[in-house]
């Protein structure tokens, strides 16, 4: 086999990170975190990572994994002072940016008030006490001293299970900050310290997309030529240094143990599978092209200075794959870490904090036989691109061929005058890059020039630049930094002397609204900004409806309107929601405001209600027209005289678990045995315009069990609650919980504007006390039948009378001194039973009271035999609704 060998490099990235450097960011909000206890030092880091991350088999929050951190504080010499440790729940995590930790810290001492050094070293803690048990940290103890001691494993593969990554090891991180000053954090706080993540990543594809290199692509493949099976990790370390020589980051030379120096992973070498692809409409085949998020290893030359150095000890991958079809024999190839082509090639160190990305563009043959010939022999007939991006970058482009990256993308500064600011820049276009400024008079790279000519491929720098204080005026311009194609853009903002936005929401929103009614209201807001614009960012009670003006609207007259959705919640007379005000013109950075609104006050049902308004004039059925569960209302006066009723009374509705809102098919014509997948059910869904859903069983999953309906036993139902009085409303007020599709399915309808009424109507379901006694019922009225088969096969949406030989069975209720009341009819609708088979239409029919009785629960049962109000019995079956006001 002859060797073709094509191999480039797009060339490797590194962006500098001082050791010790103060930065911009800012902590988390006052009211997120608690406030710090005495004598406690709040500090934040921020740990390495390009981009959100969806695709590695590590996951974004398995990454990013900090489970313990010490603090090491030094003098300004250099000498030790004290030292603390944080872990597990008292390191909160950033809700809006995961990479982005802080933790409360005792440091007890006050030599350290001023210009000391602080040394952060996470998920290393037993590393940290090997060493002060070796030799126990005092004030001749150095900096630099335990920077060189701090060491970690790294024996094999590191442990990077797939997800969910449960028995993860999390990866040691370092970093640091001089000149603190400690002695007023309440007014000085400490600022952010970025982390340094103590080993490498290494990343294969095959064919990897051109347009995206932040650690979420997975590879394309090659069509049928070639598929990725196997990597092989050779000659990688089995410990390292946690802190790089020195406290120097980035650094051309990998930082490592010398005594006892680390051996070599061979015993076995470390091995990895390729990912399985997604097919994609280009006919690419579901082969395997892809492993990322799973290759981590320790700091190591690319010439050892061991045995004369040499292929046999460069750290190295080899590959194996199928080459021509998915059939075809494995063979393998080796992938060097080398910048340039072959012969005039230049053998690269892995570093820490890089992540190394081989993509595999082109394959022209099979490779060796076995991996042992692969690793001894030159690369063969394959071309690969590599590229070594520094991780601490935060912002890039890319144009398939160069990189462009900076530091940070945006500043935010007061109105004082600043200077000696420092962005990071670093490009693989091997002419450099540009920066102007977009208002020199105020924003001026340093030197005196609009223009900064940039650095050699793979080298970083630093641009400098100031910014003009005491003027009254807030804005935000731009430096725009051009590296051949690519462009981008740093934005860098000024506060005016009197900045931001007061947002005042009115103190009731209208009168108290009823719960099936909307509100509009007004929101003054103090501005120092003459025209601004305005979106809602975050409703989670989904209140808001609309709001004028919209988010492209300039506003000049300082106010929002609001129009408010009905309360979903009875309990809950507030809503907050959060505003953004951006500039139409660019003239400030985005702010946000939360503002509580005030929905109305509701006043839930009694616990033990002795009395109710009056009946529904149907049971619960799917209203077609409407998509969503509803009933009718009282009807006027008494229906006619001659049982059993006419139109909705006489309706079967739908089914109901005990405290479950969610509705179950009545049909039982063509499932009367069995819960299948052709049967229907009705979902709450406060995210939808209508807050329904009409689904096949099985179609969507419940809430907190993490299984769909498809099975009985996964409808949510309430199985709490084991009172015995009749006349406890359980479900109306204990039990009520919407998120869960559990409570009163009465309550919720009037909740969501579902139930009929006036304005502020409310309706709950019936205690068993509002059942009465037999003695309140007239006679079996209607035509009874033994056998379900003989009635008219019902609708699966509770719509159809249950009639038998042109009546419908069942019984009315007499209302004592009612001659204007109600009369409602209860008709024998059958149930479901707690196997979900359908049955006993026409011959008995059941209600569910939201009476518990210890773990049963009341009902009232119907037959043509005899009525019996206070009966009970499983809250598994499910029968009709029928529903009360009060």
């Amino acid at each position: 086999m002859k060797p073709v060998l094509l191999y480039g490099l797009l060339a490797s990235l590194f962006l500098c990170f001082g050791s010790c450097k103060n930065t911009d960011d800012e902590f988390l909000p006052d009211d997120v975190l608690p406030p710090v206890k005495e004598g406690y030092v709040r500090m934040q880091i921020t740990v390495p990572g390009l981009a959100p991350v969806s695709t590695y088999a590590l996951s974004e929050s398995d990454e990013y994994r900090v489970s313990e951190v010490d603090v090491l504080v030094f003098d300004a010499a250099g000498k030790y002072l004290c030292r603390a440790y944080a872990q597990g729940q008292d390191i909160i995590t950033d809700s809006s940016d995961s990479n982005k930790k802080t933790f409360d810290v005792y440091l007890d001492g006050a030599g350290y008030a001023t210009g000391a050094c602080v040394m952060v070293v996470a998920n290393a803690h037993d590393a940290v006490e090997a060493v002060n048990t070796a030799s126990p940290f005092d004030a001749t103890t150095t900096r630099e001293a335990v920077m060189q001691s701090v060491r970690f494993d790294s024996p094999g593969k590191w442990n990077v299970p797939e997800p969910p990554a449960t028995n993860l090891t999390p990866f040691p991180m370092w970093g640091g900050l001089s000149s603190v000053d400690l002695s007023n954090t309440a007014s000085v706080p400490v600022p952010s310290i970025p982390l340094i993540r103590s080993v490498a990543r290494i990343d294969v594809g095959v064919n990897f997309p051109d347009d995206v290199i932040d650690g979420t692509e997975t590879g394309r493949g090659l069509g049928t030529t070639f598929t990725l099976e196997s990597i092989e990790l050779h000659n990688s370390l089995d410990g390292g240094l946690v802190a790089p020589n020195g406290g120097i980051y980035p650094a051309s030379a990998p930082s490592i143990p010398t005594t006892p120096a680390p051996g070599i992973n061979d015993s076995p070498v470390p091995s990895y599978s390729a990912a399985p692809a997604t097919a994609t409409a280009d006919g690419f085949s579901p082969d395997r092209y892809s492993c990322t998020g799973a290759i981590y290893m320790a700091e190591q030359f690319a010439e050892p200075a061991v045995d004369g150095g040499g292929p046999a000890k460069r750290p190295c991958l080899v590959i194996g794959g199928r080459y021509g079809s998915s059939t075809a024999d494995i063979t393998y190839y080796r992938l060097d870490f080398v910048s340039g082509s072959y012969p005039n090639q230049e053998f690269l160190p892995v570093l820490r904090n890089h992540r190394y990305r081989f993509n595999i563009t082109k394959v022209d043959g099979p490779g060796y036989d076995t991996p042992e010939e692969a690793f001894d022999a030159a690369p063969v007939n394959l071309t690969v691109s590599l590229t070594a991006t520094d991780e601490s970058l935060a912002s890039y482009v890319y144009d398939g061929q160069y990189v462009l990256g900076v530091s940070q993308d945006s500043y935010t500064f007061d109105n004082t005058a600043r200077t000696g600011i420092t962005l990071q820049v670093s490009t693989t276009y091997e002419k450099g890059y540009t920066a102007v400024s977009s208002n020199t008079s105020w924003l001026v790279i340093t030197g005196g020039a609009s223009t900064s000519t940039a650095n050699s491929p793979g080298s970083p720098t630093t641009l400098t630049f100031r910014v003009v204080g005491g003027v009254s005026s807030a804005r935000t311009d731009t430096i725009i930094i051009t590296a051949g194609r690519l462009k981008k853009k740093v934005l860098v903002s000024r506060k005016s002397t009197a900045d931001g936005f007061t947002v005042t929401a009115q103190s009731s929103i209208g009168s108290p609204f009823a719960a099936n009614t909307t509100s509009s209201t007004a929101i003054r807001v103090t501005s120092t900004y003459s025209k601004w614009c305005v979106r809602v960012d975050s409703d989670p009670d989904a209140i808001i409806s609309n709001f004028t003006p919209a988010s492209a609207g300039v506003v000049t007259n300082q106010s929002i309107s609001l129009t408010l959705k009905p309360n979903l919640d009875w309990s809950k007379p507030t809503a907050e929601a959060t505003l953004t005000f951006f500039s139409p013109t660019n003239e400030f950075l985005e702010q946000s405001r939360k503002v509580q609104l005030q929905a109305g006050t509701f006043t839930a049902p009694p616990t033990n209600p002795t009395t109710h308004g009056d009946w529904a004039g149907s049971n619960i059925y799917w209203s077609v027209s409407k998509g969503c569960l509803t009933f009718d209302d009282t009807p006027t006066g008494n229906p006619v005289a001659n049982a059993p009723g006419s139109g909705s009374e006489t309706y079967q509705g739908v089914f109901f678990m005990w405290g479950s809102l969610v509705g179950l098919d009545p049909s039982s014509s063509a499932h009367a045995t069995d819960w299948v997948a052709a049967c229907k059910v009705y979902i709450p869904n406060t995210a939808s315009s209508t807050g329904w859903s009409q689904q096949t069983a099985g179609a969507t999953v419940a809430p907190g069990t993490g299984a769909s309906l498809s099975s009985w036993t996964n409808i949510p139902y309430v199985t709490t609650g084991s009172g015995t009085a009749t006349n406890l409303a359980y479900l109306s007020t204990t039990a009520h919980d919407p998120a869960a599709w559990k409570g009163d399915i009465c309550r919720y309808l009037t909740e969501t504007g579902k139930a009929p009424g006036a304005a502020g109507t409310k309706w709950r379901m019936p205690t068993s006390d509002d059942f009465g006694v037999a003695g309140d019922y007239s006679a079996a009225l209607g035509n009874w039948t033994t056998s379900s088969a003989t009635i008219a096969s019902t609708n699966v949406y509770g719509t159809q009378s249950v009639t038998y030989n042109g009546a419908c069975p069942g019984y009315r209720k007499n209302i004592p001194g009612g001659t204007g009341a109600y009369r409602p009819f209860f008709p024998a609708a059958a149930m479901r039973g707690n196997q979900g088979g359908v049955g006993g239409t026409g011959y008995h029919g059941l209600h569910f009271a939201s009476s518990p009785n210890s773990g049963s629960a009341y009902r009232i049962w119907i037959r043509q035999d005899g009525i019996y109000p206070n009966h009970s019995g499983t809250r598994l079956d499910a029968f009709p609704v029928r529903c009360v006001k009060y």
